[in-house]
């Protein structure tokens, strides 16, 4: 998990430089947009913007700086991929884990994305316009980051055991119930059987009609 950390910690570093060209980033798809007659649409994926780069980018300039966002995202892929075949090994899954892979599927929409506070991606876009064509790829990574490095660090995340498991404890669960009962009902039979006579002690006996002596 060391091991991961520093290459989260190397990737944030890379995302910090990224960040600071994020209006280059932005003028580079608003070019290619137009020379693509994407305009009308939002940037959903992150293959529209690897398309933008193989077939619609028109200087040097914007085609590094997909390429530096391409980048970013491959590495991301490359930890999770390894966070996930070490879970794998022990059988379980992480709900955290799950949902940054859905982010940085290539062809997942992420047009309704967005980073909120503490992040600042969406508040550095000029206005509502380019909010609704750019929020959602501009969060895909600090939202990868913040899921990773949460996994990574230890923090709060729902596991979920696999099937076999999760019957296994259902198993022991059923099992503790039965217990539980068994000594609930143990209890009131105690209760019960205080006194000479069970759970009638302090009432006359019953006798049959006719039979009294007076």
């Amino acid at each position: 998990m060391t091991d991961v950390r520093e290459q989260l910690l190397s990737i944030e570093q890379k995302y910090k430089l990224f960040k600071q060209q994020q209006f280059i980033f932005i003028t580079a798809l608003e070019r290619s947009r137009e020379h693509a007659r994407d305009k009308t649409e939002p940037v959903s994926t992150v293959t529209q913007v690897q398309r933008y780069m193989n077939h619609h980018c028109s200087n040097s300039t914007d085609r590094r700086i997909f390429l530096l966002f391409l980048e970013i995202i491959s590495d991301l892929e490359g930890i999770l991929k390894h966070l996930e075949s070490s879970l794998s090994s022990k059988n379980t899954s992480s709900e955290g884990l799950n949902t940054c892979r859905e982010i940085l599927n290539l062809n997942s929409n992420i047009s309704q994305l967005r980073a909120h506070y503490p992040h600042n991606e969406i508040n550095r876009l000029s206005c509502d316009e380019a909010r609704n064509f750019y929020g959602g790829i501009v969060s895909v990574i600090p939202l990868s980051l913040d899921l990773l490095n949460n996994y990574s660090r230890g923090g709060a995340q729902r596991v979920t055991p696999t099937a076999t498991e999760t019957s296994q404890q259902t198993v022991a669960k059923n099992a503790e119930m039965v217990e539980g009962l068994d000594k609930d009902t143990s209890n009131k039979l105690s209760r019960y059987k205080k006194g000479a006579g069970g759970w009638h002690a302090g009432k006359p006996a019953w006798k049959p009609p006719g039979n009294t002596r007076r």
